[in-house]
């Protein structure tokens, strides 16, 4: 699970890119969700993590050693939630939508991954809880 310092470099730019496009939506999202809240699910906390998205990937990236691809089928998972259960990605759920959908894409795309317990450590959620949002993300 080693990466070249390249490898490393690509992942990095890789990661701001996907903190970019996830920060847009969430600010799209924020009048749409003072206005509406929706539903909420297991992916919301009561209040927004301290860390932000960037770090938050920066972390997941250093610590996961999932590739880069990895990052992009995530992205492509999270569209997907979305779009098929008009999901609205807010600051109180993207951090547990992310560590999910990281760590299903690595689980599906890498040969080599971790099990839960190593990423519910990464992402700063409880075992229980990451094996609940993976169930949940997979079958919403």
């Amino acid at each position: 699970m080693e990466s070249s310092p390249e490898e490393m470099a690509e992942g990095a730019e890789v990661v701001r890119v996907l903190a970019a496009v996830l920060e847009r939506l969430i600010g799209a999202n924020t009048a749409v969700a003072q206005a509406d809240p929706g539903k909420v699910t297991k992916f919301h906390a009561l209040k927004a993590p301290g860390i932000g998205i960037h770090r938050y990937l920066e972390r997941i990236h250093k610590y996961a050693c999932c590739s880069k691809e990895c990052f992009v089928l995530a992205l492509i998972y999270i569209d997907r939630l979305i779009q098929r259960n008009n999901f609205l990605l807010t600051e109180l759920n993207v951090h547990r939508v992310v560590i999910t959908a990281v760590m299903l894409a690595a689980k599906f795309f890498d040969d080599a991954y971790y099990n839960n317990a190593y990423y519910a450590k990464v992402g700063g959620v409880l075992v229980p809880e990451i094996n609940s949002l993976e169930v949940e993300f997979l079958f919403r």
